[in-house]
């Protein structure tokens, strides 16, 4: 019978030795006991079992009890006792295990005793291996003489234990011993830390699964990322970067330039682009630019050691295609989270587009500059290379022209020279600017980097490759180069203010900014000159003045006139060839107005707003000569009863010229001004219809003024009375100026237009307005307006309030005996409470508008009227854009204005009286029929009635400045040779009749 205990697990005898010790490796097999199915801590299992000597030990010296004792499972069988001698040496010694459990069914072969082992690792089924075999060996050294082992299943009935035999050391197997180290390796480190390791291994394990999440993260956004950017990129790639828009005057002359908050760019294609320059941006930012695939894994790497070595990167690890999407992304995030989007991207551009278009993106959109975009930008304020276009804007722009001299000559040194300053640049813009004098050292170190860099790389210059002499030449040419800042200057402010704002409205901000446009206006910025110069000379310089009486005067310093604003106009098209709105744009002084537009400021007009009314109540059968008697007058408000209180306004001065007769007719009243009149003629025509005829003439301002108005009154008439005839309501001069135009175009109206074309920069025209075609619209009869404009147009018959002054005309430019000077109609206009001062006036060709004040509204001094603050600047403007210099003028009357180089189109002529329109007589003393004055009036409507026949006055009104005999008795009522002669007419006897100025 064996004593081996799992015998019939393996069918193993056991045999002695030789020394009558069982081998070692049958008893660390026989201690094993089953386990229960959930075992404590399996390292510490067998924990002092493996230590067991199969020797005794004697009794004073017990056994080592284990760390831990599993709970032995209830026996299947009786259990045979422990000798008593056992019992006493070692009462902490585990008891025996018990017999093999029965094998159950579902078991197999191998019992539940293994079934129920937990797994081992490779090292504990070695030494598994190894105990199994050295049992065996045991078993067949040991024959029939075996010793039987120290622990056996019987009974012992001999109360003294048998001597025991001397006992030869053992040695375990190397693997054995491996082991056992091992184990007592990990039994040390985890009774130091108990759960150290597992926490360790808890932390790698969570580690690695939040990298493998970031990265999955990282990749499926910059992967999202670049499907989201993707149409961007391919909108790029097809010329829709942004752009700088230009703006140019009527001439091809540069206004200015408006572009978004990054900067300026004007793009310029692949092929345009010198060799040299493309080399030299190669060389300073990515040396494997033709064959990386968007990214350059050993330009990171030597970014990186740069930066460890010198604390600064000469290169860096970005590649051109990688710094061209941080340019279009403008984001300068240096973490993670963009540097991964953007290879991505990189990679994708890279596999859609070649490398040469590629480089182009890179060359138009990397900072040159605090405001320089794109190397074409780079060149025209470094080296003032500008571009040139062709009449339908193909443009070659001025990169082109890199390695020319000022000879037009091609210079390789000096290409070379220009492109490695350029190349070296993007990298720091702001510190590399040479405009800067402090930066010039730093800006010559990156050249000469980027010069070393091309010659490492083996690049050529004029087809021989660089050497260290040309990089001497180089930079000595350079060191010779002088850099001035890029102005970002405006000529024609107000007017350039005015047209970025309606394109703004029309195309939107950003793509106004960033579209490229190539704007040509409608202004001449030669004459948009002298405007300027014709203000700052008369209001800040003394001249000389004729009204009220013959003086010098300044008009800032004596009149506290300080603003003035001017817009001219092409009477035909429409087309605002000038738009001044204050005195100096410039200019910190607040009445002196600065940068706001007073030609777009509402302000009341004044007198000059009587033509309107005028016109309204020709259309309705007034004619120029009824007689309106300027006498006191009280006009009831609302309907009601006349009372003293009752509006009652005088003249100019406070008083009334207490005409009649002849001398009232509307044509004198028109031309000196007369309130009474027009407020009469208000009440005729009616508010309403007044308010209507402004709105034909392009005035908005009105309705504008009701949005405004307390209670929303929905008619002009709900919410102003008779004093609506002289100008109170607010209207900006530029609405104003276009009013008069329909005059001057014989009742057509052409909204004012400030553009001529739009192109962008690859020659595509957008928009085009065609001066010979205006699309105007009719809103009175030529007959009409030609009626007023023989009013406006009448020297002599304002002569009684403005002689000697002629300010008003072209008098001064052909002498007092020239009777043959061409017409010009005129109007003034000053306010009751001298804020406002107005002169509009036109000529067949042109219109002219000039308001004259302070920009605070603060009020003028009382004698500044029209002919003296707003006249003198109209005047000279008219003159120069007919054709005219004033300057050469005799004194008096030269403004001592230069001309400049100003070349109008225009020739002056005369006012023609369209058909439809005749001369008929009236009655001097009523305006209805009779014989004794001469006036215009519509053909079919004279009138019928007979008026007041008084003495023979036979005055007529030839052109205005015929030579017929004014009255010839003294029977003409008073002024009745007004119309008689002009300035040197003939000899009437009337009261402003025959020879004189006042004829």
């Amino acid at each position: 019978m064996s004593n081996n205990w799992n015998q019939e697990q393996n069918n193993q005898t056991v045999k002695n030795n030789g020394n009558g010790v069982p081998h070692t490796g049958d008893l660390s097999q026989g201690y094993r006991q089953p386990q229960p199915q959930n075992p404590p801590n399996n390292q510490n299992y067998y924990q002092g079992y493996e230590q067991f000597s199969p020797a005794p030990a004697p009794a004073s010296q017990p056994l080592r009890p284990p760390k831990s004792y599993p709970r032995r499972p209830e026996p299947q069988s009786p259990m045979p006792q422990m000798p008593a001698a056992f019992q006493q040496m070692s009462p902490q010694f585990p008891p025996f295990p018990p017999q093999p459990l029965p094998r159950t069914q579902d078991l197999g072969k191998q019992g539940m005793w293994q079934q129920q082992q937990p797994q081992q690792g490779f090292v504990e089924n070695a030494m598994q291996m190894v105990r199994q075999w050295s049992g065996k060996m045991a078993a067949t050294r040991g024959g029939t003489n075996m010793v039987p082992p120290p622990m056996v299943l019987y009974k012992n009935t001999n109360p003294v234990l048998p001597a025991q035999p001397k006992r030869i050391r053992w040695k375990r197997s190397r693997t054995l011993r491996v082991s056992m180290q091992m184990r007592r390796r990990r039994e040390r480190w985890e009774s130091k830390s108990p759960t150290g390791g597992r926490i360790g291994m808890g932390i790698a394990i969570t580690f690695l699964l939040l990298l493998v999440v970031i990265l999955s993260s990282a990749s499926a956004y910059a992967y999202g990322y670049y499907q989201s950017q993707l149409p961007r990129l391919q909108g790029i790639a097809n010329q829709q970067v942004s752009q700088t828009t230009h703006i140019y005057d009527r001439n091809g002359v540069p206004l200015y330039d408006s572009y978004d908050q990054y900067g300026r760019r004007t793009p310029a294609s692949y092929s345009q682009i010198p060799q040299v320059m493309r080399d030299a941006m190669v060389a300073a930012e990515d040396h494997t630019f033709w064959t990386n695939s968007g990214v350059d894994p050993q330009g990171i790497l030597r970014a990186a050691t740069q930066y460890s070595q010198a604390g600064a990167v000469q290169s860096g690890g970005s590649t051109i295609t990688q710094q061209l999407i941080k340019n279009l992304t403008h984001n300068d995030d240096v973490s993670i989270n963009r540097k991964l989007p953007e290879a991505a991207l990189a990679i994708g551009l890279t596999q859609q587009y070649p490398k040469e278009k590629i480089l182009e993106m890179y060359l138009n959109v990397a900072p040159f500059g605090s405001q320089d975009l794109g190397v074409e930008a780079a060149v025209e304020e470094y080296f003032h290379l500008n571009r040139s276009c062709d009449n339908n804007f193909k443009c070659t722009p001025g990169i082109v022209k890199l390695e020319r001299n000022q000879k037009g000559q091609i210079d390789p040194i000096l290409g070379l020279a220009r492109a490695s300053l350029l190349a070296g640049m993007p990298q720091n813009p702001v510190n590399y600017d040479p405009t800067v004098k402090e930066n010039m050292p730093a800006a010559l170190a990156r050249q000469d980097y980027v010069l070393l860099q091309m010659k490492d790389l083996n690049m050529l210059v004029d087809g021989k490759p660089i050497t260290d002499a040309m990089i001497l030449q180089t930079e000595k040419l350079t060191k010779s180069m002088t850099f001035k800042p890029y102005q970002h200057a405006k000529k024609a402010p107000h007017f350039v203010d005015w047209v970025v704002s309606q394109l703004e409205t029309q195309l939107g901000v950003p793509t106004f900014l960033t579209g490229g446009f190539n704007i040509y206006t409608t202004i001449d910025a030669n004459l948009e000159d002298y405007v300027e110069r014709a203000v700052q000379r008369h209001l800040q310089r003394p001249e000389y003045q004729f009204f009220p009486y013959p003086h010098i005067s300044q008009l800032n310093t004596d009149s506290n006139l300080n603003d003035s604003a001017v817009v001219v106009m092409d009477a035909k098209t429409g087309e605002v060839l000038a738009m001044n709105g204050s005195v100096n744009y410039n200019s910190p002084v607040k009445d002196e107005g600065g940068q706001f537009n007073a030609a777009l400021s509402s302000r009341q007009p004044g007198s000059t707003w009587k033509p309107i009314v005028y016109a309204t109540a020709f259309e309705m059968g007034w004619y120029p000569g009824i007689v309106l008697p300027d006498v006191k007058t009280y006009f009831p408000s609302d309907g009601g009863p006349l009372a003293s209180n009752n509006y009652h306004p005088t003249d100019y001065g406070n008083t009334y010229h207490n005409w009649h007769g002849a001398q009232a007719s509307i044509r004198n009243d028109i031309a000196n001004s007369i309130n009474i009149s027009a407020i009469k003629a208000l009440a005729f025509a009616g508010v309403d219809n007044v308010a209507n005829t402004a709105r034909r003439f392009g005035i908005t301002a009105l309705d504008s003024d009701l949005a405004q108005a307390p209670g929303h009154p929905k008619t002009v008439s709900q919410y102003i009375g008779p004093s609506f005839a002289l100008g109170t309501m607010e209207v900006p001069l530029l609405q104003m100026v276009g009013a008069y135009q329909v005059f001057a175009d014989n009742g057509t109206r052409v909204p004012p237009q400030s553009v001529l074309d739009i192109w962008d920069n690859y020659g595509h025209h957008l928009y085009h307005y065609d001066p010979t075609h205006p699309h105007g619209v009719q809103v009175i009869s030529p007959q009409i307006a030609y009626m007023m404009t023989s009013v406006l147009s009448d020297e002599v018959a304002r002569a009684p309030e403005f002689a000697p002054d002629h300010v008003l005309s072209f008098w001064d430019g052909y002498g007092n005996n020239d009777l043959t000077y061409p017409d010009v109609a005129a109007k003034t206009g000053t306010t009751d409470s001298f804020k406002d001062n107005w002169t509009i006036g036109y000529t067949p060709d042109v219109v002219v508008g000039v308001w004259s004040g302070n920009a605070t509204n603060t009020p003028m001094a009382y004698n500044v009227v029209g002919i003296t603050g707003a006249a003198p600047i109209w005047h000279s403007v008219i003159e120069r854009v007919s054709g005219k210099c004033p300057k050469n003028y005799p004194y008096p009357f030269g403004d001592d204005i230069e001309c400049g180089p100003y070349h109008s189109p225009y020739t002056i002529q005369k006012f023609m009286p369209p058909a439809g329109v005749v001369q008929a007589a009236v009655s001097g003393n009523d305006g209805l029929k009779g014989a004794g004055q001469y006036d215009w009036m519509l053909d079919g409507e004279q009138p019928m009635q007979s008026g007041y026949v008084g003495a023979t006055c036979t005055a007529m009104n030839t052109g205005n400045n015929g030579t017929t005999p004014g009255g010839t008795t003294t029977a003409c009522p008073p002024g009745g040779g007004n119309n008689g002669g002009g300035n040197n007419g003939g000899n009437g006897n009337g009261n402003n009749g025959g020879n004189g100025n006042n004829g």
